[in-house]
């Protein structure tokens, strides 16, 4: 991006214009769909509770044998299919944008690299690094790249539970934090520096990864990106220890936090970038956080980490942050400029599902929203927010049972092991 403004530059106005779009967006809940009877709230429960019944089935059922294996995928995805097409009105495009087999070899790929770099990650935080793949494989998907996973994207994913998880750990001292951030920094700065202990070591080594994909003279915006997010994390220790910071501020703490680190991805997977493909990063990574923090929300208050939800839910309840969340993801998305009925496909995808995360949210946190405004949602969701928390419930102890029974057979030590020697 010759004679363009550097990438920090770019960032800070990224940030800038949109926490101006989150605050100019109308506290309403955009419309979720057509109304849905009590009647179809009911039987899209009980299609669901057969659908956790059958999956936890084919969990114990997974193949060993290479021939077994490809059939038995497809059976499972054709029963995903089925029920998004039947109760979720999924378009036919989702066919090939939520089960290309090219998303499940890069996770798999992922998961064996990570287990083999990481031997003792557990698994909520490889869950964690998957999603952050997922994300990069997303970006991939709409800038008409392969979907693959490429060591850049490896070592980023990675990053984020061996860096992320220790800068937010309330138990550690603060001091410690500043001065693993300070050496982190100079790391990716290029700088030369030792690192204080087997973690940091395991950190610099993704660092490396990142260079030899994308050299620093060849790829600088890889990266500035790269430092952008690490001044975002940085900037967001502000959120656990400064009782002094005003909403303003703490608004740009969250969006420069989320957008940087999608931003990062677009160029971990691209290399370079446009000026439009910017902005649809730093956006999408913005209401990424947002819907994290409202999803942590109990969690952050406990901690006494301040968002802009618990800011919210400390003055009341958490109706009108949600709602304008929910506008605020709409009109992100439609500033996009790509169209064309792939394009209207993938954005469509994204759009509900960060919608199923924002409901969901709300579905698990009843008593920090007005019952008007749940019951406005649910009239216009395919389940109820009791059912919702009853189908949870319901595939946790089904696939937490599965698994155990089905790994014990193999003689594997979980079934995310078992998964990957079937793979």
């Amino acid at each position: 991006m010759l004679g363009e403004p550097g990438l920090r530059t770019r960032v800070v106005a990224l940030r800038d214009e949109h926490s101006r779009l989150w605050l100019a967006t109308p506290s309403a809940m955009p419309a979720l769909g057509p109304p849905v009877s009590w009647l179809r709230h009911l039987s899209n429960e009980r299609a669901a509770r057969r659908l956790v019944d059958r999956l936890a089935a084919e969990v114990e059922r997974v193949p060993r044998s290479e021939r077994e294996r490809g059939a038995w995928r497809e059976g499972v995805r054709e029963r995903l299919r089925a029920f998004g097409e039947q109760r979720l009105d999924w378009p036919a495009g989702y066919r090939r944008l939520l089960f290309a087999d090219e998303f499940f070899t890069a996770s798999v790929s992922f998961v064996r690299e990570a287990r083999a770099f990481a031997p003792d990650l557990p698994d909520a935080s490889l869950g964690q690094a998957l999603r952050n793949v997922w994300i990069g494989n997303s970006l991939q998907m709409r800038l008409g790249l392969p979907v693959a996973l490429g060591p850049g994207l490896f070592a980023y994913s990675m990053l984020y539970p061996l860096t992320d998880d220790l800068l937010d750990d309330p138990s550690l001292d603060p001091r410690a934090k500043g001065a693993f951030s300070d050496r982190f920094g100079m790391r990716l700065a290029g700088r030369a520096v030792r690192p204080a202990g087997a973690r940091e070591a395991a950190v610099f080594e993704l660092v490396r990864r990142i260079e030899t994909q994308f050299p620093r003279r060849a790829f600088p915006d890889v990266h500035e990106s790269l430092l952008a997010i690490h001044a975002g994390q940085a900037q967001s220790l502000r959120q656990q220890d400064d009782p002094r910071l005003g909403d303003r501020d703490l608004l740009e703490i969250t969006f420069e936090k989320g957008g940087s680190s999608v931003l990062a991805d677009l160029y971990l997977v691209a290399g370079r970038s446009c000026r439009e493909d910017e902005r649809f990063a730093f956006g999408y990574g913005t209401f990424l956080q947002l819907l994290d923090d409202l999803q942590d929300v109990s969690a952050d208050l406990g901690a006494g980490h301040q968002t802009v939800f618990t800011r919210a839910a400390q003055l009341g309840g958490l109706d009108e942050p949600a709602a304008r969340l929910g506008s605020y993801v709409d009109r992100v998305l439609d500033d996009e400029p790509l169209t064309g009925l792939a394009a209207a496909d993938r954005r469509d995808l994204v759009r509900r599902n960060c919608r199923a995360l924002l409901v969901g949210a709300i579905a698990e946190q009843p008593r920090r929203f007005t019952r008007p405004f749940r019951r406005a949602i649910e009239r216009r969701w395919p389940f109820s927010f009791g059912a919702m928390r009853r189908l949870r419930r319901r595939a946790e102890v089904r696939f937490g049972d599965a698994a155990r029974r089905a790994a014990a057979r193999a003689g594997a030590p979980s079934l995310l092991d078992l998964v990957l020697e079937a793979a």
